[in-house]
This record gives C-alpha cells, structure tokens and sequence, in this order.
C-alpha cells in the first residue's frame, strides 16, 4: 500500500491513468476486506483512499480527484453491502472533510462531486436499512456551510441539486419525513436559486453524458419516478420557509 501511495504520487498530473488504476485496485482491496470481515484492513483501505485524495487535492489535480471519488463511493457502497455500516459512515465523513477542503481551495467541482456521490451513498444505505442511514443523511446536509451562500454560489448549487435528488428519492420511496428535512435545511434559499435548480434538474432527461467520461452517467440525472416528485419537494421548501422558526 506504501508503495501504491509513492506511486500515486509520482504520477499525479503527468500520468494520471496510473493513479487511476491504484485507486481502483486499493478499492479491490477493501472490497475483498470487507466481504473478509477484516476490518482493520478497511480501515487501512480509507485512510490509504484518504491519502490519494489529500495528496490530488495539494496538487489541484480537479480530474484526478473525480476519478479518485468514483472508486472511493463504490468502495463505500460496497462496504454497505458487506454489512461494515461504521466503516462506511466514517468514510462517508472523510469524504465530506475532503468536499469542504476542495471548497476552502476553490476547487468548487470537487466540493459538488462529493456532493452526489454522497447523495448515492445515503440513498443505497437507505435502500437497505442501514442502521447509520440517519447518521448519513447529517453528514450530507453539513456539507453545504453557511459561508458557501456569501462567497461561491456555484459550489453551493452544485450542493443543492444532489440535496434535491435525495429528497425526490424519499418522496418516490413514501419517505415524507427525510425529504421533509432537507426541506427544511434549505428554506432560506434564494426564490430565484431554487428555481434555477428546480429548472436545471427537470432538464436533464437523460443518464448519458454528453462526453465521454469514466462514470458514464450524468451525475445530474433522475429517473422519471423520481423526477416526477420535485414539484412536491420545491413546495415542501416553501413551506418549510414560511412556517414561524
């Protein structure tokens, strides 16, 4: 793992396929640890992915960092499946550490990419009943800080758009409750923001990417079932503003 991680390193910025292939197979690794039951494996897994990730955002490395994420949401997916839910929820709050250091450097892209992957994440531990799922859902909703309204609209938009994909999940599942909270936690959004969002996600009528990408898939993109709820939760945040503090 020492070695991958002076590997990585050598090869940030100039060969970044190599970085990618180690993030993939350390995700191998921790894959296979947490089917093992070998937790002290995962751990050493995370704080290794970890690494990758502090190491891409010193050296600004923006495509880098996104690919990193990718293997980094489908290790922590995985871990779910495994049944390591703690091990999962602390990589979920390294992972949203990482999201405000991207923001603190202005690497704004990074900050929404942690965004949606963790958006997929509390949806999948949602999906199967994870006993940390509420824990989760906290860490998502503290991504978006007070400051980023004052400073970089942009990475709070980016923000919110996988906030709202959330909600429009619990909606489509009959989950009221936890849409009804992220609700709340963005009733004091701008009329005119939440409208671009609302505007900017209903537009988006396909998974498909326009480019060719290592995810594949549109991170904006929401099934039609889910889609069809944004009206519902769009009103859900106006009321949620005007009910009394």
């Amino acid at each position: 793992m020492r070695q991958y991680l002076s590997i990585y390193n050598d090869a940030l910025g100039t060969m970044r396929d190599i970085c990618y292939l180690i993030a993939i197979d350390t995700r191998y690794i921790g894959e296979a640890a947490g089917k093992a039951n070998d937790s002290e494996l995962v751990e050493l897994v995370l704080r290794f992915m970890n690494s990758y990730l502090r190491s891409t955002l010193n050296a600004k490395d923006v495509r880098t960092a996104y690919n990193v994420l990718n293997q980094y949401r489908k290790l922590v997916e995985a871990l779910l499946e495994h049944g390591k839910h703690t091990a999962a929820l602390d990589a979920v709050r390294h992972m949203k550490y990482y999201g405000l250091v991207g923001y603190d450097m202005g690497l704004n892209f990074v900050t929404e990419t942690v965004a949606f992957d963790l958006a997929a994440i509390a949806q999948l531990a949602n999906e199967r009943a994870s006993p940390v799922e509420s824990s989760m859902l906290r860490e998502f909703l503290e991504l978006d800080r007070p400051t980023f309204a004052r400073t970089r609209e942009k990475a709070l938009v980016g923000v919110r758009k996988a906030q709202v994909k959330l909600a429009a999940f619990y909606l489509s599942a009959g989950q009221d409750d936890r849409a009804r909270s992220i609700a709340h936690d963005m009733r004091e959004e701008p009329d005119d923001r939440l409208a671009s969002i609302r505007a900017q996600l209903e537009s988006v009528e396909t998974k498909d990417f326009w480019e060719i990408i290592d995810r594949g898939r549109n991170m904006e993109y929401m099934p039609p079932e889910q889609r069809a709820y944004l009206k519902r939760f769009f009103d859900m945040v106006d009321a949620a503003g005007d009910a009394p503090p």
